[in-house]
């Protein structure tokens, strides 16, 4: 049992009873959107793409959309996040890095390919060690970079959305501007850390995975000093 800055009691990391997650590829990069939720209310975690998709979705399955969260910067991850946000009222919640990607998406188009991004503002900037509550999720905030700069992974519902930071048997590139494989490195020690062996995964593109399968059978990891 934990407690991480920001909470006033102590967190048990395991699976909220009742917590669902849809999950879908989505843009042109296929970069996974999470949609996290109870009792008819809930979160969107990376929308990068077809935000007609992601409320059909939720409008299928009864809910409604209270925040937008985005683990880091790159237009696959964050492209439908100002759509979503006009035709829902949920407010944008992304690292200050995130931030400066929103507002001036033209500067940081990495290749050609990226999904457009309409200019946006985050409604509530997050760093390491704050909570955020919507829809009754708590969701905690853990600093990650590596990737890129402002990485963030978030823990709700007894998961973990590290966005491109750790996949099923891989990690994310750090050729990109920003990117640190030793960061990327600290930050998956630092999560191995703070959670269980047990605790699901949830990555940014491909299927969800265990942070024990990663530390014991990802070849990306394999030389790291645990």
């Amino acid at each position: 049992m934990l407690a991480l800055a920001g909470f006033l009691t102590p967190i048990v990391w395991r699976r909220s009873i009742g917590v669902k997650i849809e999950t879908r590829p989505a843009g042109p990069l296929q970069a996974n959107f999470y949609l996290v939720y109870e009792d008819g209310a809930g979160i969107v975690i990376d929308p990068g793409g077809d935000p007609e998709l992601i409320m059909e979705i939720a409008g299928d399955a009864g809910v409604d959309i209270n925040a937008i969260f985005i683990t880091h910067g790159h237009a696959d991850h964050l492209a439908a996040a100002p759509e979503l946000a006009a035709a829902t009222g949920a407010p944008i919640c992304a690292s200050a890095e995130a931030g400066e990607v929103l507002v001036s998406p033209e500067i940081y188009s990495l290749f050609p390919g990226m999904p457009k991004v309409t200019p946006a503002k985050v409604d509530r900037i997050l760093s390491d060690g704050d909570s955020a509550g919507f829809a009754g999720l708590t969701v905690a905030v853990v600093a990650t970079p590596g990737h890129s700069p402002g990485s963030l992974t978030y823990f709700t519902g007894g998961a973990l959305f590290p966005g491109d930071l750790l996949f099923h048997g891989s990690v994310g590139r750090t050729d990109l501007p920003g990117g640190s494989f030793e960061q990327l490195a600290a930050s998956v020690k630092k999560l191995v850390s703070m959670f269980p062996p047990d605790t699901m995964v949830y990555p940014g593109h491909g299927n969800a995975t265990t942070l024990k399968q990663e530390k014991e059978n990802n070849i990306f990891l394999a030389d790291l000093d645990w």
